[in-house]
């Protein structure tokens, strides 16, 4: 448990990207105090504003955001700092009366906050090192060496799973012991002591796939391309933020190896395919309510599980 621990619920409201989590959040907060803690890997770079959907000032001005638009796109952020910025926000929101609620689609930053990191230890080898070899290797390689290592996780990690199967992989080597063994001993350590009552949106995979392909139209109309070339100018094009989904595309497309009439089609597809991976990841996660976010008790089931008064309560 981190220091200066102290109990309490701080709802978690998750989903792929596109399901609809902002007009959610948008209806909690004319009624309550509510302050977001974003859970999310790229609306952290600052500057990335259009593609990686920042709040507008409008919904900032409605509810505040935190966690968003403040790190340098040179810069690379992960899970362990993700927790101890979190600690700090949450601290900070709950001092002045505010009511945190965790909103996005890291599923990897969830686990951070709510579980908590296992024990390497020293027994194998240094992460960047094993993380780089991975790296290198075809998909059916890392299901194959999984397997052989660490058949539990093989078995549990779906097979299209690259990301969790890579990373089972690099755990278990890094700490010397497969991670299912590591899995089996670790105890929960959510942050602050805290309950962290989890929200699943969802909606069926054709309407998301839909609002993806309209969301990705917008944001061009928006000025993402325009957005990414002033990026160019001030940072690498290789750099970590720039990196991100759907700038990578751009970017390509503004250096010349992806034409134009095939940006818009490689973003749509690359963010369907990221979405699936939420999809998976969350089915998997221990939920207090899944659905639609418009659907009837959505809102009250989330202002319950965080002790707030009833919605439309005087």
């Amino acid at each position: 448990m981190d220091a200066g621990s102290t109990a309490g619920v701080c709802p978690v409201i998750v989903g792929p990207t596109a399901v609809g989590k902002t007009a959610l959040i948008t209806q909690l907060a004319r009624a309550f105090p509510v302050e977001i803690i974003s859970l999310d890997s790229r609306q952290v770079y600052h500057g990335l504003r259009i593609g990686t959907a920042q709040p507008s000032a409008e919904e900032l001005a409605t509810c505040p955001h935190h966690l968003i638009d403040f790190l340098p796109p040179e810069e690379t952020y992960d899970a362990a700092r993700y927790r101890t910025d979190f600690c700090r926000v949450y601290a900070q929101i709950t001092a002045r009366g505010g009511r945190p609620v965790v909103v996005g689609g890291a599923g990897l930053y969830l686990t951070a906050i709510r579980d908590g990191f296992f024990d390497l230890g020293e027994g194998g080898r240094p992460l960047a090192e094993v993380r780089a070899e991975l790296d290198k290797l075809g998909d059916d390689e890392i299901r194959r060496r999984l397997q052989a290592s660490d058949p539990a996780a093989w078995r549990r990690i779906h097979g299209n799973d690259r990301y969790r199967s890579q990373r089972a992989l690099e755990i278990g080597q890094v700490a010397g012991r497969p991670m299912s063994e590591l899995a089996a001993a670790q105890k929960p350590d959510p942050a602050l002591g805290l309950d962290f009552p989890v929200f699943v949106l969802e909606r069926p995979v054709a309407e998301l796939d839909a609002r993806i392909a309209a969301r990705t139209r917008a944001m061009l109309a928006g000025g993402w391309i325009e957005e990414t070339r002033a990026l160019m100018t001030q940072h690498d094009p290789d750099c970590p933020g720039l990196g991100s989904l759907g700038y990578r595309e751009i970017v390509a497309h503004l250096c010349g190896t992806l034409p134009a009439h095939g940006m818009e089609e490689a973003i749509v597809r690359v963010t369907r395919q990221y979405a699936k991976r939420q999809r998976t990841w969350f089915r998997k996660v221990e939920a207090q309510g899944r659905g639609l976010p418009e659907a009837p008790g959505m809102a009250q089931a989330i202002t319950e599980a965080a002790l707030l008064p009833a919605v439309g309560a005087p």
